[in-house]
């Protein structure tokens, strides 16, 4: 069996990405060699919506397939749809009135690059706080703010920028549900006091959209290598057969992987170049 590392799928935030979408110079080098000349194809695994994670991957320099909006949303090199998941009708009316009990303003992230029309919508049913504003102002041209009751088609994700105790309040309730339809997960934002709670699909994680491209290319979690800081990763660090943390991490991803690298500002990714070399050298 040829258990060679052949696929590295890494997060953005907090792992990838530096401050206004940059890769540091040394990894962005480590990256093309290991794509270009290794035979180790580098994917992107993010929670982000397919624009803003393009932003990161073209710094690149080279084309890679993406798993975006935590895993309901599969592009390959050639920017083609190979998965989307959305919700339902009904989930995304009940998801919304639970928010707006809470007094969240809810958004929902689309698939604009194949449907047009805005990125994300951001419920106007509330008055916005200072971080939805924010995230509306910062990207007015790809978002509508509306009633996403009435704007329910192509929901992928539903999420909210808030204070961590409010999305707590809010995912519980989201938990209660007797069908265990959704799944959440918040994460603090990295350049605010607020935190961000994701509401997916109960079966869509970032491993649930990885596989569509493992699939593709005939591999499966044996050869994978899979890096992130979050709990958001945690799916797909836990199921590869290589699954990191950042040092710069959650405590309990950092307690599920099989390794620990250095931090994402500190090129902590060459450790995990590294890796598989060393690895593919003794099991390519």
């Amino acid at each position: 069996m040829n258990n060679a590392i052949k696929m590295l799928a890494l997060d953005l935030d907090g792992t990838l990405a530096l401050d206004d979408h940059q890769i540091s110079p040394a990894t962005k080098r480590g990256l093309q060699q290991l794509h270009n000349n290794e035979e180790v194809e580098v994917v992107i695994a993010t929670g982000r919506r397919y624009r803003s994670t393009r932003y990161v991957a073209d710094n690149l320099d080279f084309d890679v397939s993406i798993v975006c909006n935590g895993g309901a949303l599969v592009k390959n090199q050639q920017h083609q749809t190979l998965q989307s998941v959305t919700f339902t009708e009904d989930q995304v009316q009940h998801l919304i009135k639970l928010g707006r009990s809470v007094g969240l303003s809810l958004s929902g992230q689309r698939d604009s690059h194949a449907l047009g029309g805005p990125d994300f919508y951001i419920d106007n049913a509330e008055v916005w706080n200072k971080q939805a504003q924010g995230y509306f102002d910062d990207n007015a041209a790809y978002a509508e703010a509306a009633d996403i009751q009435k704007n329910w088609q192509d929901i992928l994700v539903i999420g909210a920028f808030d204070d961590e105790e409010k999305l707590l309040a809010f995912s519980k309730l989201v938990n209660e549900d007797s069908e265990s339809r959704f799944n959440t997960v918040i994460v603090p934002h990295l350049d605010s006091p607020y935190h961000y709670c994701e509401v997916s699909l109960s079966h869509v994680t970032k491993w649930y959209g990885l596989d569509v491209l493992a699939q593709k290319n005939f591999i499966t979690a044996d050869n994978i290598c899979a890096a992130g800081d979050q709990m958001n990763d945690y799916a797909m660090v836990q199921t590869v057969a290589h699954g990191v943390a950042m040092a710069n991490g959650n405590d309990e991803l950092k307690s599920i992987a099989n390794f620990i690298c250095g931090r994402h500002d500190e090129d902590g990714l060459l450790d995990v170049i590294n890796y598989i070399r060393q690895h593919n050298q003794k099991h390519g």
